[in-house]
């Protein structure tokens, strides 16, 4: 987790902080959130990592005691984690807000035992950019103290990985092209171009929108609907279908309560609704 936060070191100040609780099963799934409170200017303070020892805890302990506002991302891997759950409990004992951030439309906060301990505790569903931001800049407790400098996070360029494909694939023509073994070329190039989607409910859908044929970059870029027969296992594939516009899922698939995309979709429920 070290490596994957290494744009956003824990404040280590003495000035009001925001204390972000979660579990580390979740550390990819967050990082939206520490982008955005840095770019803002927010002093953060998180756990990195598992805790060694008694005085890593009783330092852990200290920082959440120290508070201004604490942000805790609830998930099922942040409620069965016990360092996740003692931290709110603990903090809650200083009299700072706390606020809770849904990413799923779950109400896990009785699962999270905090209901009994905290009864007015605030509770966010967070379904975009801008439920987000009112949920952690107009929240009670939050106010500018919490603000220092904006940190100026870099943003990751495309452009290396680009040119290092295009040199494997000029080398690999290269190769193809002496060895007398041009008609593979088309081959070759098909295979660099497609994409590979994880889940497989949202693959075989997306491959029967493209006529069964390859999951083309092109295709991929430019697809706006896609028509799923089941609830895919994890919708972080989507990130590779940016011009994606409306989902449609079939209705007997949200009886369990399954997580909808986190996002700007237009859900058309088949079988009934929308």
């Amino acid at each position: 987790m070290r490596d994957i936060f290494r744009e956003f070191p824990p404040y280590e100040g003495n000035a009001p902080y925001i204390y972000f609780a979660f579990a580390e099963a979740d550390s990819r799934k967050v990082l939206k959130y520490l982008r955005l409170l840095y770019e803002r200017g927010c002093r953060v303070w998180y756990r990195c990592g598992t805790a060694d020892g008694p005085k890593e805890v009783l330092r852990r302990q200290a920082r959440c005691k120290g508070a201004a506002l604490t942000l805790v991302y609830l998930s099922d891997e942040a409620c069965g984690d016990p360092n996740t759950k003692s931290s709110v409990l603990v903090n809650q004992s200083s009299d700072s807000p706390i606020v809770c951030l849904d990413p799923d439309g779950k109400d896990r906060v009785l699962a999270m035992g905090l209901r009994e301990s905290v009864p007015q505790i605030a509770l966010y569903r967070i379904r975009s950019t801008e439920e987000l931001e009112d949920a952690i800049f107009h929240s009670e407790g939050f106010s500018l103290e919490l603000l220092g400098e904006p940190v100026k996070v870099r943003k990751v360029s495309v452009l290396p990985r680009l040119s290092l494909m295009f040199c494997v694939l000029a080398v690999v023509l290269s190769v193809l092209f002496f060895a007398g073994v041009r008609e593979r070329f088309s081959e070759a190039v098909q295979v660099a171009d497609e994409v590979e989607l994880r889940d497989p409910v949202l693959s075989s859908a997306v491959r029967e929108a493209a006529g069964g044929g390859a999951i083309t970059q092109e295709f991929a870029q430019n697809l706006k609907s896609v028509d799923l027969s089941g609830m895919p296992e994890s919708w972080e594939d989507l990130a590779l279908l940016p011009s994606l516009e409306e989902i449609r899922i079939p209705q007997q698939a949200l009886l369990d309560g399954a997580p909808l995309p986190e996002g700007e979709y237009r859900i058309v429920l088949t079988g009934g609704g929308k």
